[in-house]
């Protein structure tokens, strides 16, 4: 094989003599039968392109002799034929494909909806110590605020320590 193509002109026709060139051998020797059977001991015809061309025209004849004589043969299909497949089949193989592609879109939307549920669920895990110390933040600078709203307050605390001691004089 090679890259080159046989017929490089695309706009030619392959013609009769071409084919016929290409299906029959070059000499009545290419003809013969292989070695696994036997050769017949009369000698093959010749092949001759004009006698197969003449035949083909003859066969075409012999065919448009047959149409015109009765036209009703050639038909291969009736004039009033149903159709092919009954109608039941028809609708019941539409169905099965709709419910078919039906339950692959309801696959398809539950397995986006379980990847982005994943997908949130992932990023609140993620941004959960940071989530966390900003709710602290905020209950805290609430808290300070509410405090303040409130007015002041004050207190005291008083640690008081009292130690007594008590001597005696000693009797002598």
């Amino acid at each position: 094989m090679n890259a080159n193509p046989q017929y490089p002109d695309t706009g030619r026709q392959i013609s009769t003599e071409d084919l016929l060139a290409v299906l029959l051998p070059d000499s009545p020797a290419g003809a013969q039968p292989t070695a696994r059977v036997p050769a017949a001991p009369t000698a093959e015809p010749v092949l001759d392109v004009a006698a197969l061309l003449e035949l083909a025209r003859r066969q075409g004849a012999l065919e448009a002799a047959v149409a015109q004589q009765n036209p009703a043969a050639l038909r291969a299909v009736p004039e009033k034929s149903g159709p092919i497949v009954p109608r039941w089949a028809v609708g019941t193989a539409v169905a099965a494909v709709g419910i078919g592609a039906g339950g692959l879109l309801l696959g398809v939307v539950l397995d986006l909806l379980a990847t982005g549920a994943a997908a949130v669920a992932a990023g609140i895990t993620a941004a959960a110590p940071m989530l966390i110390l900003g709710a602290v933040l905020v209950f805290a600078l609430l808290g300070r605020r509410s405090a303040k709203g409130a007015g002041f307050e004050v207190t005291q605390t008083v640690v008081q320590t009292i130690t007594q001691t008590v001597k005696g004089g000693g009797r002598r």
